[in-house]
């Protein structure tokens, strides 16, 4: 399936183990295709900086690297651009990144985008639903 992930999703999956390891995995296997954009790839990036994380730069540019490797990185073309869909402007990067890619769900932890449920024919769903659909 064609699939957008959150920027706390991938965190998640990289410092627990558990549900969003296992959507991440499913990517690397290649059960999965996934897609971001700069702007995510950004996000990814300064979140993982944060102190709280404990993390080195190297680690960081190593996972930044490791994402954009099992990932298809899309340019967002005017037409995909959307304003205001999500209540944190912030997330409306998802909802894009998913139109131009074609994809077919965000598996996302943030209530600002699961409370959509849906956006133009994307489903919205954490990973645990996600799984249950892609029989992970």
């Amino acid at each position: 399936m064609k699939i957008v992930i959150d920027a706390n999703m991938f965190i998640s999956a990289l410092i627990w183990d558990g549900i969003p390891e296992t959507v991440v995995n499913r990517v690397a296997d290649r059960s999965d295709t996934l897609f971001i954009s700069d702007a995510i790839l950004d996000e990814i990036d300064r979140t993982f900086r944060k102190p709280k994380f404990g993390r080195s730069e190297d680690h960081v540019v190593s996972f930044v690297a490791y994402i954009k490797k099992i990932g298809k990185i899309v340019t967002i073309s005017p037409e995909h651009r959307v304003m205001g869909v999500c209540r944190d402007r912030r997330d409306d990067k998802y909802i894009e990144c998913a139109l131009a890619a074609g994809a077919g769900y965000i598996i996302s932890g943030d209530r600002d985008l699961l409370d959509l449920k849906e956006y133009g024919g994307i489903k919205i769903v954490n990973a645990r639903d996600y799984l249950d659909v892609a029989g992970g």
